[in-house]
């Protein structure tokens, strides 16, 4: 069962040309900020950790900083972030899986996590070629139910889904197939109407 917040936000579809993608999110703040994250991200201005999988801006030797995750200083910081290299990754999960027959209950099951993060993570990474274009603004529906839009529009465009793209919510399609697919959503949830369309910020 689907449990949503109803929030008014907007949809947004980011396009990069080159690579033939294009990203659907939701945000109830700033498209613009959404836009310059994709970029600062896909343009490696914001690097992976290795071990944590959180995206930092790298500093000026190209590593991802010292960062602290729950309380305690992550690993990864002060080395490459995971779109440069795997090393770190590689050794850290190897090292957690060599200690998963030691552990028990809780601490466990974090491990496995940790494991099966990591595996997908660098699996990604073994295919990533680097930046290609940027992204840029496609089109944008500002919307109640935004958050329950988006998700849907997903779910339609599953079989687009580009798995190996650094971040979520990438798919290899035209602005004009999601753009179909975020109006059949709203169509489908009396929103089409009173949905307001823009197509610059």
């Amino acid at each position: 069962m689907e449990e949503f917040r109803d929030l008014y936000g907007a949809v947004y579809i980011l396009e990069n040309s080159k690579t033939q993608r294009v990203k659907v999110g939701m945000t109830i703040n700033s498209v613009a900020d959404r836009l310059r994250d994709a970029n600062e991200k896909w343009l490696e201005r914001k690097g992976t950790c290795q071990i944590c999988g959180g995206r930092r801006f790298v500093n000026n030797k190209g590593f991802v900083p010292q960062h602290v995750v729950s309380g305690v200083s992550c690993p990864g910081g002060n080395a490459l972030p995971l779109e440069k290299d795997v090393t770190l990754a590689k050794s850290y999960l190897e090292n957690t899986k060599n200690r998963l027959s030691e552990l028990l209950g809780s601490e466990k099951g974090s491990a496995t996590r940790i494991v099966n993060n990591l595996e997908k993570r660098i699996e990604k990474c073994r295919c990533y070629t680097g930046p290609v274009g940027e992204w840029k603004l496609g089109i944008v529906f500002y919307t109640k139910c935004a958050e329950k839009v988006e998700l849907r529009s997903h779910k339609i465009l599953e079989d687009y889904l580009d798995k190996l793209a650094p971040f979520g919510e990438v798919f290899c399609c035209s602005v004009s197939v999601a753009t179909e697919a975020v109006e059949t959503v709203l169509s489908q949830l009396g929103l089409l109407h009173s949905a307001r369309r823009e197509t610059k910020l």
